[in-house]
């Protein structure tokens, strides 16, 4: 046996290449002095490099035609495409109804309390000697009627006040308490004990005899209300009208972008004005045309459905718990980069396709619409002529030969905008109706299509919305806020995430600057000046 059997060779640092383990055809060593064989010579040629040690042969082109993985298993698999989670929304939860009801329950009995206290102390020292309980007899000059008048008068507009502000449908139910309208609350809480205190103690109590101070200090009750009424309109309506912040929205996923300005608010009033703004400014997202086109582009790049992703396999067998190392994942990153951006043209060329598959379904539609329409005559517009007499038809008929005439084309067209769900046959034939009896073009009808606004179904009573923010929605909103609105709709606004930033509006400062009075120009001519 030689030495060379029982020395331990050089670890082959290149036998693992991309994460694969291969095993090429074992070379048997031979010793450096070999025995002489027939036609060769005992000692063989002297090689400089071969004396420095073993060289290690570097592996063959087609190692991998001849290599065999030793596992199969497959422990982490990555993709790129990966669909948002929406976390679904929470039912309705019975502790909140609560809540909102007992608040609603207390509002508005406060300000019952409030419209009735005034004239209830003006009249318990006319009925509490009715009652048992003794009071000095009550005298009402004309000084006392005119402001019973007064208090009436008041009364009232308390009343429409209170009315206008507040008896109305809220517009959102808030996530935390709303400080100012709470502060407010309890104000008027502590006016009307502190009056009511004031007066038990003071007149019931010692049995005041003074009839028209009773009436200035009931008026005076009115007055202090009317007082903290006028204080809610500034804090609760004017406050906010002054502009001082600029909210930039910006839809996920299509990106779409829109720009407002908002008063000084909190965040959960602000994600309430966001939400008012995007649902009468933004333009409908249709998730199925949406998808239809991700899938498209996905197909025209090589992968397929999105769903074509990297997979890791666990060469060393160390089981599933091994952690993936931060390399791979850059590794893994940087190559769905790559084949993204390699695939630019593809996705150019789909989107060009598309744009014209619309645009020429869109110009059918519309030539096959104008011959409908030209084609159902009004019997008015005829006048005293007695034309086609015995041709006539009510409005549903002529909707449904209109109906009939461009439901090819209209199909083809909501096929490929994936709206074919939006506009069912029933609720076209009813357009159609409509147009015809009012008299309306044919380019007025196919604006419901066109349109970026899609119709609701249904009415929406309520929308399920989230807000995610770093800050206390309580908190007051400030420049650098950022603020992310999650839909939990079901139906038009499914998937929909509002990414909004909001940055104040700066102080301009302006400065005047005189008129030069030099006025005079002069006309400079060269000899090659061009006449």
């Amino acid at each position: 046996m030689s030495y060379l059997d029982n020395r331990k060779l050089p670890k082959d640092t290149r036998s693992c290449v991309g994460g694969f383990r291969y095993e090429g055809h074992k070379k048997q060593l031979r010793p450096r002095y070999a025995q002489s064989e027939i036609g060769e010579p005992f000692i063989p040629k002297f090689s400089a490099i071969a004396s420095e040690g073993q060289k290690i042969a570097p592996p063959n082109e087609d190692w991998a035609d001849n290599t065999t993985v030793l596992t199969g298993m497959t422990t982490d698999s990555y993709t790129m495409d990966e669909k948002i989670i929406y976390t679904p929304p929470i039912g309705r939860v019975m502790g909140r109804r609560c809540s909102r009801f007992v608040w609603l329950l207390a509002s508005s009995l406060l300000c019952i309390i409030s419209v009735v206290s005034a004239p209830i102390m003006c009249s318990l020292p006319i009925i509490a000697p009715q009652v048992g309980f003794s009071m000095p007899p009550i005298q009402c000059d004309v000084d006392c009627e005119g402001l019973l008048f007064l208090m009436a008068i008041k009364t009232i507009f308390l009343v429409i006040a209170i009315g206008v502000l507040y008896w109305r449908k809220a517009m959102a139910d808030m996530p935390r308490l709303y400080f100012a309208r709470a502060a407010l609350t309890f104000l008027v809480m502590f006016i009307l004990f502190a009056f009511w205190l004031f007066y038990i103690v003071r007149i019931m109590f010692e049995r005041y005899d003074n009839y028209k101070y009773i009436v200035s200090y009931s008026t005076s009750l009115l007055d202090a209300l009317l007082w903290t009424h006028y204080l809610s309109v500034v804090l609760l309506e004017l406050r906010r009208l002054r502009s001082q912040f600029i909210v930039t929205i910006v839809r996920d996923p299509d990106g779409e972008m829109h720009t407002f300005n908002i008063g000084a608010c909190s965040i959960q009033e602000a994600a309430t004005e966001i939400l008012r703004f995007y649902t009468t400014r933004f333009s409908s997202f249709n998730i199925q045309l949406d998808n239809a086109r991700q899938t498209a582009v996905a197909k025209q790049s090589g992968m397929q459905g999105g769903t074509a992703g990297f997979k890791m396999y666990n060469i060393e067998q160390f089981g599933p718990q091994e952690p993936v190392s931060e390399v791979n994942t850059r590794a893994l990153m940087e190559a769905a980069a790559r084949r993204r951006i390699g695939g630019y043209a593809e996705v150019m060329q789909e989107e060009i396709d598309f744009e014209k598959r619309v645009k020429k379904r869109k110009y059918r539609l519309m030539a096959a619409t104008e011959d409908a329409f030209s084609h159902v005559q009004n019997t008015a517009d005829a006048g005293t002529q007695k034309v086609g007499i015995n041709n006539q038809m009510d409005s549903l008929t002529a909707a449904q030969n209109v109906f009939t005439w461009i439901v090819r084309p209209l199909t083809k067209y909501l096929k490929t905008t994936r709206l074919q769900s939006r506009h069912p046959s029933a609720e076209v034939t009813k357009h159609i109706q409509r147009c015809l009896t009012l008299k309306l073009s044919h380019r007025t009808f196919l604006q419901r299509f066109f349109s970026d606004r899609i119709p609701q179904k249904e009415t929406v009573e309520e929308s399920k919305w989230s807000v995610i923010c770093d800050e206390s929605v309580s908190s007051g909103v400030e420049h650098g806020t950022y603020i992310v609105l999650k839909s939990h709709n079901a139906d038009i606004d499914y998937g929909v995430q509002l990414v909004c930033t909001v940055s104040n509006i700066p102080f301009f400062n302006l400065t005047e600057q005189t008129k030069s009075g030099d006025d005079k120009f002069s006309l400079k001519i060269s000899n090659e000046s061009a006449v």
